[in-house]
């Protein structure tokens, strides 16, 4: 690098969020720099879930002429299995709308979907730059004028190379160093803030995956799974099809493996011993392992999204909804918008939180902001009802092998026998309670 680079907007992170951002800024004529960390962009990425096609195309409008999408498989059935020690409850959905084309949805790995989306910001005029940290942020008259990266300025010197614009959008993800420093948050997370998610992924015999999952080619299954996945902690698993494999995982907030002594890779081995799972690994050769941090700190973390000079996107920002599987769609909206403010703040000459703030008047105007703040005590609710983790799935998969196996007897004892169960498990007080608690949870009170 030279030891001094000007540009009119900076992006720290080639993540979809930054590489939103940086598009929509090149596509107005901006000059714009993404500085990736990793080798490419996705690199240091281990997601391999679900991309929503209606966010994919907010940034690529022609994604369907490309000759190969790169996803894994259409999301052709969701839904949830529910686990107890030994059974599974399978809560799954298809319609016909899944088959429709577009599909709405496709699995993916991040590794293989970044560097295609950086591939189309160069398109764009975007100049990606993998391989550099940012060290610091620079600083000008009390606003943010740039980054200090981990580059020497000059062969053999030890001064660091420094580059300049008067917008800088951090997509730096869920270790949100820059944006502490940057002041648009008090602190770093805490654990109870952040999940810690565990996942591998293991490639099927040929033709298995089809044949254990009930799939066609050009169909995927993508399930949360709940109950004795996690141990009955608050959290859950994830099984998504690939094209020829299965990403496999499981996450509890980092507080709960602390607390509880939990090893993360015993927690995802547990699972994968259960009996419902082990016969559709069978066979399955493990291609990669690794584990990654989910901010869930919600509404009540939100940083300020904007300062002088400064935004914070993506993860950065805690812009994720964990209970519908939302993270990588709200990163390219939030890219979006934090990249029409830059662009308005040039249009006005104006690089103060005001000239910028076109991005929070946005955001707080979209559904993600209307949905963290619905779902605003999304942990308080989760961590005050266990039960719905640790009694509901052994007492519903208890209850439903009672009614499935009932031939033989007379139904009147066999209610009766679910009722003695219910009420020796949890009791009617205790399951009109948790109905009132979950029902004012999701009414909003």
């Amino acid at each position: 690098m030279a030891s001094e680079l000007s540009y009119e907007v900076i992006v720290v992170g080639g993540g979809p969020a930054g590489l939103a951002a940086a598009m929509t800024c090149a596509r107005e004529g901006l000059s714009v720099i993404v500085l990736e960390r990793g080798r490419f962009s996705g690199a240091k990425n281990l997601f391999g879930g679900v991309v929503y096609t209606e966010s994919v195309l907010s940034v690529v409008p022609d994604l369907f002429s490309e000759k190969r999408l790169p996803f894994e498989r259409p999301v052709t059935e969701e839904g949830w299995w529910i686990l107890s020690e030994d059974g599974v409850v399978r809560l799954t959905h298809t319609s016909r709308a899944h088959w429709e084309k577009p599909p709405r949805a496709f699995t993916a790995f991040r590794a293989r979907f970044d560097p295609w989306l950086a591939e189309k910001a160069r398109e764009a005029g975007v100049l990606v730059v993998p391989k550099v940290r940012v060290r610091d942020l620079l600083r000008e008259g009390g606003r943010i004028a740039g980054v200090v990266t981990d580059r020497p300025a000059d062969w053999g010197s030890e001064r660091p190379a420094v580059v300049r614009a008067p917008v800088t959008i951090l997509a730096e993800g869920v270790n949100r160093l820059l944006t502490v420093k940057a002041g648009l948050f008090p602190r770093d997370f805490q654990p109870e803030e952040v999940a810690l998610s565990v996942k591998e992924v293991i490639q099927l015999p040929k033709g298995a995956l089809e044949a254990r999952f009930g799939l066609s080619e050009g169909e995927g299954l993508a399930v949360e799974v709940l109950g004795e996945a996690t141990l009955g902690l608050p959290g859950s698993g994830f099984l998504y099809t690939n094209t020829t494999s299965i990403s496999l995982g499981v996450g509890l907030f980092l507080s709960d493996f602390a607390e509880k002594g939990i090893k993360p890779y015993e927690l995802l081995e547990h699972l994968k011993r259960h009996p419902a799972l082990a016969p559709l690994l069978e066979g399955g050769e493990t291609l990669e392992y690794g584990a990654h941090l989910i901010p869930e700190w919600g509404l009540e973390g939100l940083p300020q999204l904007c300062g002088d000079g400064v935004l914070a996107v993506g993860d950065a920002a805690g812009l994720v909804n964990p209970l519908f599987r939302e993270g990588t769609n709200l990163a390219l909206y939030s890219g979006i918008m934090a990249g029409r403010a830059a662009v308005a703040a040039h249009q006005k000459g104006d690089f103060s939180r005001k000239g910028l703030s076109l991005y929070e008047e946005a955001f707080r105007q979209s559904y993600i902001y209307r949905d963290l703040k619905y779902f605003r005590k999304l942990k308080k609710f989760l961590r005050e009802n266990r039960s719905l983790f640790d009694t509901y799935p052994g007492l519903l998969n208890q209850a439903l092998h009672l009614y499935l196996t009932a031939q033989g007897r007379a139904k009147e004892e066999v209610f009766l026998e679910i009722f003695t169960l219910v009420r020796r498990r949890r009791g009617i007080s205790g399951l009109l309670r948790d109905f009132t608690r979950t029902f004012r949870f999701f009414k909003g009170w």
